[in-house]
């Protein structure tokens, strides 16, 4: 994907080196709703949270191995991606009791979480202070794509169901103040 904006590229990937704690497989020590239960990174918090249908009840709720297997997964120090293997569908997330669809997942867990401990690291504060000076910045993520292009708001984004929302559209969302009317919208 080329830059069109003639901005300032920033990959906000594990491997981009004073800017990889943006990463969610790099964020880490997560607080959960589990009273003493952390997750150790961010992507874990994430992709543990979902319920697959070898994870339901006969009621449709997340069963004893799931809770099992996601605080195990909480629990891991490497970033699962595709802890059920690229291509499977979850059922929903799950969260502090709740069932959630995939773009309320987003809301509830998503960016608001991984906004309010990105914003505690030396990287954003980096990010943020190049930001403040009016430049142009570009930001690189695996599941990011130019929604400007394709003349999306960032509210567009979070309620998409068919396109995925990398954690350069929570950066975007924080930077330019718009993180609570995007989860709230």
């Amino acid at each position: 994907q080329s830059n069109r904006y003639a901005g300032m590229e920033n990959d906000t990937t594990s491997s981009s080196g004073q800017y990889r704690n943006l990463s969610p497989f790099i964020l880490g020590k997560i607080p959960t709703y589990i009273q003493g239960l952390e997750a150790k990174n961010f992507e874990n918090l994430w992709q543990f949270s979902k319920v697959y249908k070898e994870h339901l009840d006969k009621d449709g709720d997340p069963n004893d191995l799931w809770f099992k297997w996601r605080n195990w997964g909480w629990t891991q120090s490497r970033a699962q991606r595709y802890p059920m293997g690229k291509g499977s569908k979850p059922e929903y997330a799950y969260w502090d009791g709740e069932k959630l669809g995939y773009i309320d997942a987003r809301k509830r867990i998503y960016a608001p979480i991984y906004a309010e401990n990105v914003i505690k690291t030396d990287s954003f504060r980096r990010l943020k202070d190049i930001y403040d000076t009016g430049r142009i910045i570009v930001l690189r993520d695996y599941d990011a794509y130019d929604h400007q292009k394709l003349n999306l708001t960032l509210i567009d984004v979070i309620n998409n169901p068919g396109k995925k929302m990398g954690h350069a559209f929570v950066l975007i969302m924080i930077l330019t103040n718009m993180l609570e009317a995007c989860i709230h919208s």
